[in-house]
């Protein structure tokens, strides 16, 4: 497969036009409208539906869409660690949820990284289910995830359990003897991404169905800069608070009645990379119990 056609796919199916797809990839139009047609017949059948300035995927290209990426990103993964091993002896890649990332994973990858000075890493920061996918696609050595999966192709061994606390600004007036389910509902509530479903089934115990936030991030730790300035009240993970809480920009609202369920993390192990020096490495220092 000409990995340059696949690229040139992806990028028009994004981009819709074949002047802004050429201008994008600094070629000539025709070099697009050449490599479509060459991709095109290549696997016999149309990919585009093309009108006077846009064109747009026919089903056969949507269908096709998610396969290109994925041929494009472990071919750049395969390459990327090819050239590594010039410089490095090994690549160890790994990725994690945002949240995990910032509150512990950051720190074993500088341990790591001050004590393999020969060992390069590839950080991804994703969501649990994007992590999944690249662990069964072979792109990632290890992953932290919030979810609990069982495969044939990783280990799957808890990592950390989170206490979930509702947290406000230190300028924000609060019941310092705790508040009721009562008080919580009518509190000025900002998402933080918490999307687990034990989560999720305790958020909907107290709050109602069509609930709506005024403010919602898909990244959970992003949403501090709103709570230190005062804005609102918002669940987040004890880990992620503990800093502002410590030096008094954020405080803790104590639940009086119904509490959240703690969050539980995961770590997962690629079975295919288990014995590679890498992870050898990695594990002679954080070694979960199963992987002795």
């Amino acid at each position: 497969m000409d990995y340059e056609l696949l690229k040139t796919f992806i990028c028009l199916a994004k981009l819709k036009n074949f002047t802004k797809t050429a201008e994008h990839l600094h070629v000539v139009q025709s070099t697009i409208t050449s490599r479509i047609k060459h991709l095109e017949d290549n696997i016999g059948e149309t990919l585009f539906i093309r009108t006077n300035k846009n064109v747009v995927l026919t089903n056969a290209g949507e269908i096709f869409l998610p396969y290109a990426k994925q041929l494009l990103s472990i071919h750049e993964s395969a390459i990327s660690r090819l050239k590594a091993l010039e410089l490095f002896k090994d690549t160890l890649n790994i990725g994690a949820v945002h949240s995990i990332y910032d509150c512990h994973v950051q720190d074993m990858i500088l341990k790591y990284m001050q004590q393999n000075k020969r060992i390069a890493i590839r950080v991804t920061i994703e969501h649990s289910e994007e992590l999944i996918q690249m662990l069964h696609e072979n792109q990632l050595d290890i992953a932290f995830t919030y979810l609990d999966i069982k495969s044939s192709q990783f280990i799957c061994e808890p990592f950390y359990s989170d206490k979930i606390i509702l947290v406000t600004g230190s300028q924000n007036s609060y019941t310092s003897c705790g508040i009721t389910d009562h008080e919580l509902r009518n509190l000025p509530l900002l998402s933080s991404a918490i999307l687990t479903e034990p989560f999720q089934e305790w958020f909907y115990s107290v709050f109602p169905k069509n609930y709506v936030y005024p403010l919602d991030i898909n990244i959970s730790n992003n949403i501090i800069t709103f709570l230190k300035a005062g804005i609102g009240f918002s669940f987040i993970m004890e880990s992620a608070a503990r800093r502002f809480l410590k030096e008094g920009s954020l405080v803790e609202v104590k639940l009086l009645e119904s509490k959240p369920p703690r969050m539980e993390s995961y770590v997962l192990l690629n079975k295919q990379r288990i014995n590679s020096e890498a992870v050898n490495l990695w594990l002679n220092e954080f070694r979960p119990s199963s992987f002795l």
